[in-house]
């Protein structure tokens, strides 16, 4: 929890500086097709591997998009995001590991903010989360009787993210935003807050 606040802290002071030190905003290109990257913070909440485990997945993780952008209004996006690694603790010792990710397809609705260069968007989507459970510890585990979920996870969930961005050439923008991938008890809710930057294809 620590280290994901600590990120999130800089994440936050990096766009600060960026939207006061670049020039007055533009507005953005309308239309076309655009490429993002993203990297930030991730966690993963509410999954459940065996009785007495708990989870600490706070770290760094990255995310890629692709996606059209129909009319300023509104775009459909497809994206990957690969998550930290999180660490399974059994009675507060570690015995496994699991290696998430997420593939999504989602639209995104968009509201520009005049005459600043500023937008805030929301997306809603559906999303393949993918969850890599391994154990490193398992006479522990077999010890007290207990044997850890491993093994692939996958689920199909609903995807939702909030952001803001803020273009400093026409084709350019640097953004904010959160993204969520709502899953099961096998691979848990897939959080991302990330900083990155977007490039819009002049058609």
């Amino acid at each position: 929890m620590k280290n994901i606040k600590k990120i999130t802290l800089i994440m936050m002071s990096v766009a600060a500086c960026s939207m006061t030190t670049l020039a007055m905003g533009v507005a953005s290109i309308p239309m076309g097709w655009y490429l993002e990257g993203n990297l930030g913070a991730s966690r993963i909440s509410s999954v459940s591997y065996a009785p007495n485990t708990t989870i600490s997945s706070s770290g760094l993780a990255w995310n890629i998009n692709g996606g059209y952008k129909f009319m300023p209004y509104f775009a459909a996006e497809i994206g990957y995001t690969s998550y930290a690694n999180a660490t399974i603790n059994f009675n507060g010792t570690k015995v496994g590991k699991d290696q998430a990710q997420s593939y999504d397809l989602a639209g995104k609705a968009i509201i520009p903010i005049q005459d600043t260069g500023g937008e805030v968007f929301a997306k809603l989507g559906v999303a393949r989360a993918k969850a890599h459970v391994t154990v490193s510890n398992a006479s522990l585990l077999a010890a007290s009787g207990e044997t850890l979920n491993t093994g692939q996870h996958n689920s199909t969930d609903v995807y939702f993210g909030l952001g803001a961005d803020y273009a400093f050439m026409p084709n350019t923008a640097v953004n904010l935003q959160w993204n969520r991938v709502a899953g099961n008890n096998s691979t848990g809710n897939l959080d991302l807050l990330s900083l990155g930057l977007t490039y819009l294809f002049d058609m």
